[in-house]
Formats: structure tokens, sequence, C-alpha cells
């Protein structure tokens, strides 16, 4: 897998925020409530490499920290649950405006009006499959291996998605080489 980031996990409410900031992650040496740096780095990795690829976006990790609600950082969501020796799920939150964007990059072309919400829908599905889809990909060789289910799309201003009790999520904010930001949170239950 090559040499990994280091991580600062930092406890906050929402991105921007300051928090509680813990010692930093040593791949293989630290963990923060259970879960390893070397689980989280491929969703990362897998984020970036979807991201510049498939979108023609340039986009840098901005924050990381342990998530304390359930409220999603955008209007759109996508949702995949992981499963096998590995359990939890992976989330995609955008804001509207980033999402229609993307998607339309995505395309190649503008969205139309009667279609704009479906298509959306549709995109950012796609785009948490080919994440999570990845991250798999670099971790099948591993003790924590998964499959993935479908993508399921939650919407709305200040929507939630709850987590199986027990279970930590991690959040990476990332920025576009725009200054827009958006949330990755991976939630791994413990073995």
């Amino acid at each position: 897998m090559g040499v990994l980031p280091r991580f600062e996990f930092r406890y906050c409410r929402k991105p921007g925020e300051s928090g509680i900031v813990t010692p930093r992650i040593k791949v293989g040496e630290t963990r923060v409530t259970g879960l390893k740096a070397e689980l989280i780095t491929p969703f990362v990795t897998g984020t970036k490499e979807v991201f510049e690829t498939m979108a023609g976006l340039k986009i840098r990790r901005k924050a990381i920290y342990l998530k304390s609600n359930c409220l999603m950082y955008g209007d759109i969501s996508g949702i995949i649950g992981l499963s096998g020796p590995t359990t939890g799920t992976c989330a995609i939150s955008l804001p509207e405006g980033l999402a229609v964007r993307i998607i339309e990059s995505l395309l190649g072309e503008p969205l139309g009006d009667n279609s704009a919400r479906a298509e959306v829908n549709d995109g950012v599905g796609e785009l948490i499959n080919m994440i999570a889809g990845r991250a798999k990909t670099l971790l099948s060789s591993t003790t924590y291996h998964f499959d993935i289910t479908l993508p399921t799309i939650i919407s709305g201003k200040n929507h939630e998605f709850f987590q199986r009790k027990g279970t930590h999520c991690v959040v990476v904010v990332f920025e576009t080489e725009h200054n827009e930001s958006f949330t990755l949170d991976v939630a791994i239950a413990p073995r």
C-alpha cells in the first residue's frame, strides 16, 4: 500500500470548528476509538482519485475529525453499506450546487430542468459507489476487506443519518480548487 499519510483527528461538531486535537495517528501504532488510519486512507485515496479522474476536480483534504452527531454536511448524501469482515458505511455529503456541477462534469453537459434531480441523485450514488469500490480494491488483500451494497441517496437541508450504536464515524472534509467543501464519512463497526 505504500507510505500512508499521518492523520490528525479532531473532535468537532462541524467542519471548520476548532476542537480537541488528539495525537497524530501513526499507521499500525495508535488507534482512535478502534479505527486505524490504514483503514481510512483507502477511502481518502478513492475520493481523490474519483474526483480527479472522473470529475476533473483537484481536491485536498482540509480536516479530519470524529463525528459527534448524526447531521450530514451537505444537501445531498450518497451512502453505501460495507459488509463482510469489515462492516459499516461510507458516505459522501455535498452542497447541492457542487453536486450539480460535479454531475454535469461527469455527464459532459448541463442538466435539463425536468430530469435534474434524478440525474443528480444517480450521479451522487455513482460517486459513492466508485469511492467505496476503490477502497474495496485497496483493502482487498488485508484483514479489512469488505463487500459493498447498493447506494442510498438522502437529500434535503439538515438531513441526518444514524449509525449503529457503538459505531464511530470519521469525517474527512475535502475542499475543491474553487474553495467548495464536502465531506466523506467513514463509519466502521468495532470488531
